[in-house]
């Protein structure tokens, strides 16, 4: 792993980063340029000489006319990586009760650094660049269990339930890409907790709120507070959804067996006219715990999407990778109403030595493509 060359004078570069799940990016240029042949699939682009942004080129586009030629080179970033593998296990790949971190670098050391089938080891499966940073045993405990599906998705999936973020960093001295976790700060209002209203700690300025928390708030987890809104003029173009187009609270779900033999528990409580029904088919399960809990993480697709897009206009004390990162959850005002949302997408734009920050905040919308997906996802048997 060495650098190959340094790319500058490109059209464009648009890079979005996500919290939970692997990223993309297009970049644009004149096939001219220097070092544009190194741009091959596979190779890795270090963004602005960051380690925390590596790009993985998945594709290669080359168009022409009269005067020029324009490649335009797409993939993701260093996440993607984990989209070549899947939970490969005859049976499920079982993780008893412990924190959301040591379930992630689970399954990325059992498929990718250090892979297993079942009680296999599968050396074929792994990455020689790949490491996996020491556990700091981070995030809310749980359970989980995955077979034969992707494990990007199953990544993703730990993450939103739990809230933890992970990222692939380059390590120059062991010349590897180091995968690891983060958990965003809180840097919204409601983390000083002391019974004030929104709108009464907004009359404070940036700098009497900061010395308000340090000095109120000892002991207590405390960091300057983040809010975006029109009104401060910091959220431009801000576009709201709240949507329960896909929202469903009540689950069939279907185990193992046919006809009136098959074994079908039904999760959910809710009634009437707001009980929402959908079946999901898990014909490969015949315990009725396992039944549960897995129909459990099904139901929980199918949630209200709540979400807030824009740009921002970065102002001193609240600025982009200095005063709030991706992952941090602050508070979002729109139309006299605020909530606290978690910063989970970053879409940078970089075009004539200007940076443009477009933020997503709040849940993820779907796109028409993993909406299909989900309708016609078949179970594997």
């Amino acid at each position: 792993m060495s650098c190959c060359g340094i790319i500058t004078n490109y059209e464009s570069l648009i890079c979005t980063w996500n919290y939970f799940e692997c990223g993309t990016f297009e970049l644009t240029i004149n096939k001219n340029k220097a070092n544009t042949k190194k741009l091959q699939i596979d190779n890795m682009i270090i963004v602005n000489k960051n380690d925390e942004k590596i790009l993985l080129i998945e594709k290669r586009e080359m168009t022409s006319n009269k005067n020029s030629k324009t490649l335009k080179i797409t993939g993701t970033c260093i996440k993607g990586v984990t989209k070549r593998r899947i939970i490969a296990t005859n049976g499920y790949d079982r993780v008893t009760e412990t924190q959301a971190e040591n379930i992630m670098k689970h399954y990325l050391k059992n498929h990718i650094v250090e892979s297993y089938y079942d009680t296999i080891r599968t050396p074929e499966r792994d990455v020689s660049w790949i490491n996996i940073a020491p556990t700091q045993n981070r995030g809310i405990k749980t359970v989980w269990q995955a077979r034969l599906t992707s494990l990007h998705d199953e990544l993703k999936h730990i993450g939103e339930d739990t809230g933890m973020g992970w990222k692939g960093v380059l390590d120059r001295t062991n010349k590897c890409i180091s995968f690891d976790c983060y958990e965003g700060t809180d840097r919204s209002i409601n983390q000083i907790g002391d019974g004030n209203t929104y709108e009464e700690l907004e009359q404070y300025t940036h700098q009497q709120l900061e010395q308000y928390t340090h000095s109120q708030l000892e002991g207590n987890r405390k960091v300057p507070y983040i809010i975006f809104s029109e009104k401060k003029k910091n959220l431009l173009n801000g576009k709201v959804t709240d949507d329960n187009t896909n929202y469903k609270n009540v689950a069939y779900a279907a185990g193992k067996g046919e006809n009136e033999d098959r074994l079908i528990t039904v999760i959910g409580t809710a009634t009437g006219f707001d009980r929402r029904e959908v079946y999901v088919d898990l014909s490969n399960i015949e315990d009725i715990d396992e039944l549960k809990s897995e129909g459990q993480k099904k139901l929980d697709t199918y949630k209200t999407i709540k979400s807030v897009e824009g740009k921002i206009y970065q102002i001193p004390n609240m600025e982009y990778e200095k005063d709030f990162f991706l992952g941090d959850i602050v508070t979002i005002e729109s139309d006299g109403v605020y909530e606290d949302k978690r910063i989970i997408q970053a879409k940078e734009i970089y075009e004539r030595n200007n940076i443009t920050v477009e933020l997503g905040f709040g849940d993820k919308i779907p796109s028409l493509a993993e909406q299909i997906k989900k309708l016609t996802q078949k179970p594997i048997l």
